[in-house]
């Protein structure tokens, strides 16, 4: 019953998140989080310009998924603050048919390789470094939305420091976006 009640409210909540949101950036758009295409070449672009890779796992049908990735992914991925500058950022769609090539460049299917790391219930966000170790804190779930950023911010220094970077960003986008303005 109690979990009942904090299912509803947590709906309730979402809901009205997406009622007070300005539906005009997201109008004919879903969501532009680019879906992940190759392990091995993602990894290697990471290895490269030394970032993290933050993976959303996530399924057609997952309504917390869609509502995460619009009001949360989705800002990031837009606004030219994060992607291959703090990190990059790519949705596992664990419903797509085809393979992908993996950490090795062999094919694997994405369902298959989210069961194998236990990342199938959706959505869950997992950090990577480019060599496919895990370095951050996953994600299970959405407990608040406007919370949510914030703790991906958390998680993006957290895989700083476990890949031995000195790289640290700020607690929130906002203080990003002003960090990146000056």
């Amino acid at each position: 019953m109690l979990l009942t009640f904090i299912t509803r409210m947590t709906l309730l909540s979402v809901l009205l998140l997406q009622t007070a949101c300005d539906n005009s950036v997201l109008a004919g758009n879903k969501h532009s989080l680019a879906e992940l295409q190759n392990l091995q070449t993602l990894g290697a672009e990471a290895k490269t310009k030394q970032l993290p890779i933050l993976l959303i796992f996530s399924a057609e049908w997952c309504e917390y998924c869609e509502v995460l990735k619009e009001h949360v992914l989705h800002p990031m991925s837009i606004n030219g603050m994060y992607e291959g500058k703090v990190v990059f950022l790519r949705n596992v769609g664990i419903d797509e048919p085809e393979p992908i090539p993996d950490w090795h460049g062999n094919p694997i299917k994405k369902s298959k390789w989210a069961y194998q790391i236990n990342a199938d219930l959706t959505p869950t966000v997992v950090f990577f470094d480019g060599n496919g170790k895990e370095v951050a804190d996953r994600i299970i779930g959405i407990s608040e939305v406007g919370l949510f950023a914030s703790l991906v911010h958390v998680r993006i220094n957290q895989a700083y420091a476990n890949m031995g970077l000195t790289k640290r960003i700020p607690a929130t986008p906002e203080l990003l976006e002003q960090q990146q303005a000056r």
